[in-house]
């Protein structure tokens, strides 16, 4: 029997939870993300439910309506009207909307990130952060995406920033040399030292919290870029990207509008138990590795899980992404990419993308 995914506040693993995640090997190209059994959404020329013709108009309790900008994102599953969104008063609460897009080391990066309907509805705040960076050797970009976790709502948030800020940082030392002996060990290194360095900020500067207090899943995934010189259309064929991950975020590849996951979905059971999180005593203990094929590949995404469910599944939302993000995108359209809604999808959503083209072949930039 299938199991409906309520995308709602996370819990901290138990004791009877708590454990080393299981390892994910290398897979050949990766996993293809399944077709869920039941087909749940309600589609409509396979993108789903569409309202292309007026504003949204969202009702709240007070029985004052305000309007959003039209969108072709799906509503896919009976939805209902939601009431006006809470501002959370914390000062250690993130915007409700980020995005960035532009260029790094020739490479076009976008993302963006919407607080899920689950935070708006409680007036609490996401906890999911991006962050980017090129290695300072110039061998490599490096995207890293951290989800807080709910249970702590006053400073999970802080954690996941202070987390991606600080693996952003030890990543930056990343060496092409090194990544192309033992990217496995090199990766889990930036995770130790990420981790080590939240650590000492949380003593130096946040106590009494605890670790569980900072709580974050992540993931981390470095791409190679060419050496100058290097052919780009041949060198791209023979490379492979390398991510590590802490709990369930994600990576996926696009490529002719399918995805792969060199990471698996999540495993049957309830969707807002982690078990696995930084800062900790051990994260080699927790951290999954996984090779990430390039070859063919027009994209690459990096997820929280609030996304990463949806594109494992729903064949809208994966439709109406790939449509999306078939050519490099500004930060609006991201934003707009995100404004989806899908009975049970109410968490964070966050998605980081490069494209594989250089500049100089990408035919057009979408606003």
């Amino acid at each position: 029997m299938s199991l409906k995914w309520w995308r709602g506040p996370r819990e901290e693993p138990s004791a009877a939870t708590a454990g080393p995640a299981s390892p994910a090997g290398p897979s050949g190209s990766g996993a293809t993300a399944p077709e869920p059994a039941d087909a749940p959404d309600t589609q409509q020329d396979g993108t789903g439910t569409h309202d292309t013709h007026s504003a949204e108009v969202v009702t709240a309790e007070q029985g004052v309506g305000f309007a959003e900008l039209p969108t072709e994102a799906p509503r896919t599953g009976p939805l209902s009207p939601l009431p006006a969104p809470l501002l959370n008063g914390l000062p250690t609460g993130l915007p409700g909307m980020r995005a960035d897009g532009g260029l790094l080391r020739g490479r076009w990066i976008a993302a963006a990130s919407l607080t899920g309907t689950s935070h708006l509805l409680h007036g609490t705040s996401g906890q999911d952060v991006y962050r980017y960076t090129a290695t300072h050797d110039g061998s490599g970009l490096v995207l890293v995406v951290c989800d807080g976790l709910g249970s702590r709502p006053a400073t999970a948030q802080t954690g996941a920033g202070l987390l991606a800020s600080y693996l952003c940082e030890a990543a930056a030392h990343i060496t092409g040399q090194r990544m192309a002996e033992v990217p496995q060990d090199v990766l889990r290194e930036v995770l130790a030292t990420g981790n080590a360095a939240v650590r000492r900020h949380r003593a130096a500067v946040l106590e009494p919290l605890t670790d569980s207090d900072l709580a974050a899943t992540v993931a981390v995934c470095w791409l190679p870029l060419p050496a100058e010189g290097e052919d780009e259309g041949v060198a791209r064929h023979a490379l492979t990207g390398h991510a590590v991950r802490v709990g369930d975020c994600n990576v996926f590849t696009l490529a002719r509008g399918r995805y792969e996951a060199p990471f698996p979905a999540a495993s049957e059971g309830p969707a807002n138990v982690v078990t696995a999180y930084l800062p900790c005593e051990d994260p080699a203990r927790v951290a999954e590795y996984a090779p990430v094929a390039l070859a063919g590949v027009d994209a690459v995404v990096v997820t929280t899980d609030g996304l990463a469910i949806d594109l494992f599944d729903s064949p809208s939302v994966r439709t109406w992404l790939a449509s999306r993000w078939s050519v490099p995108c500004g930060p609006a359209r991201m934003l707009d990419s995100l404004r989806y809604r899908r009975q049970g999808s109410h968490d964070d959503r966050t998605a980081l993308i490069t494209w594989s083209a250089p500049l100089d072949h990408i035919p057009r930039l979408e606003p």
